[in-house]
């Protein structure tokens, strides 16, 4: 949460920690995003240990200003017109603006840097900055950094944010059963009313039109695979291959909220009509490793021994494991889950390989999704919810959605 930022910033001896915003829309930087409460705009963050975090903004971009909390300190306080005449290169300019930028916030010290930026922009940026700036030692962290660490638990009014994504996200899945059920079966297929066939390019587009309407997008796209492609994970489906009758279709979706920028994440698995031989069985066994995971989850459990349960579950019913074999293509062959909020995948390790130390704690959010995979049975499974553990230590599921296989077609 955010009132660690102070202790996670000392603890890595940061005296000050430097939030680049985004040339364009935040959505794209969740550092930033975190760090503006969601608002709108471009600029800088800034803050020094133990004390506020300063926002350095465009006066275009006021309001918007206003609408984050926090210290505001203009763009304008800076001669930048005159800064620009003295050094005509963007890049000596930049560093001298960002020289009197820190000078007269008090940045000194060990300095981490966070957003986004272009790599090459950014490695000449702080390599000159460097150079100009030899008070300032600019830290680098590849992983578990200050912001990362500290998105990891959310508090409640991101916790209700996030639940409201997962019940529309949860509203558009209803959307494409509800219309999947209205159509009917005819040789094989589904066909609408007409007689024509409905195909995984129609369901895409019912998509995203559904997730429109609920005020959700989907950068990343959605996974809506039927057949060999469901047995292989990221498949997203071929759109002009018609929707089958008893065929599995793994539907992941993990959409992002317009207004807040956080994500939810959430798979069914479903054949229509009916479920084709041995589908059914592979089904029940992906829902029992994810009830016995989801049955373990408490404050404190380790995530690492999450994953070694739910290998153990699946490999007791025959399949591989990523413990058992490596490299794997078919049976269980990715990680537990991962972290989730203003990006799709956020730090909360559930890796087969190292134990990197994470437990379920109050305030994270995360998914369990156990899958099994065989491609050369023309079939995958697997199911996802996105759950958290609520500040009084409560596990809850963040996606109101039932688990039935099969969807009902009339002929």
């Amino acid at each position: 949460m955010k009132r660690d930022i102070d202790q996670l910033m000392a603890e890595r001896q940061l005296d000050a920690i430097v939030i680049e915003g985004p040339d364009g829309l935040t959505s794209a930087n969740a550092a930033w995003r975190y760090m503006v409460n969601g608002a709108e705009l471009t600029g800088l963050v800034i803050k020094r240990r133990n004390s506020p975090e300063q926002l350095i903004y465009h006066a275009m971009e006021r309001l918007q200003a206003e609408e984050t909390g926090l210290e505001l300190v203009p763009f304008s306080r800076w001669d930048y017109p005159a800064i620009v005449k003295r050094f005509p290169d963007r890049l000596d300019a930049t560093v001298e603006l960002r020289r009197q930028m820190f000078n007269d916030l008090g940045v000194h010290g060990r300095v981490g840097v966070y957003g986004t930026m272009q790599a090459n922009e950014l490695l000449a940026l702080a390599g000159a900055l460097q150079q100009a700036l030899p008070e300032v030692q600019l830290v680098g962290e590849f992983d578990r950094d200050v912001i990362n660490e500290a998105r990891k638990t959310k508090d409640e009014a991101e916790l209700e944010r996030m639940a409201d994504v997962g019940r529309r996200t949860c509203a558009v899945v209803q959307t494409v059963v509800d219309f999947i059920r209205a159509q009917r079966a005819a040789n094989g297929q589904v066909v609408d009313a007409q007689g024509k066939p409905v195909t995984i390019g129609m369901i895409h587009a019912l998509i995203r039109q559904a997730l429109d309407r609920e005020n959700l997008e989907a950068p990343m796209g959605t996974i809506f695979a039927q057949g060999r492609d469901a047995g292989i994970p990221h498949a997203t489906g071929e759109l002009d291959a018609p929707l089958l009758l008893g065929e599995a279709i793994v539907f992941d979706i993990y959409p992002r909220d317009r207004a807040s920028g956080y994500y939810h994440d959430m798979t069914r698995t479903f054949a229509i009509g009916y479920a084709a031989p041995g589908l059914q069985e592979l089904y029940d066994d992906v829902k029992e490793s994810f009830d016995q995971v989801v049955a373990a989850l408490k404050p404190g459990v380790s995530t690492h021994g999450l994953q070694q349960r739910a290998c153990q579950v699946l490999r007791e019913r025959d399949h591989q494991t990523p413990e058992d074999t490596w490299p794997l293509e078919e049976g269980y062959i990715h990680s537990l889950g991962h972290g989730i909020g203003l990006d799709v995948h956020e730090p909360l390790a559930m890796s087969t390989f190292v134990d990197q130390g994470d437990t379920v704690e109050p305030g994270t959010v995360f998914t369990i999704e156990p899958g099994l995979y065989y491609p050369s049975r023309n079939m995958g499974v697997r199911i996802e919810d996105t759950i958290c553990c609520a500040p009084d230590g409560t596990i809850r599921s963040l996606t109101p959605f039932p688990y039935d296989l099969v969807i009902p077609i009339g002929q």
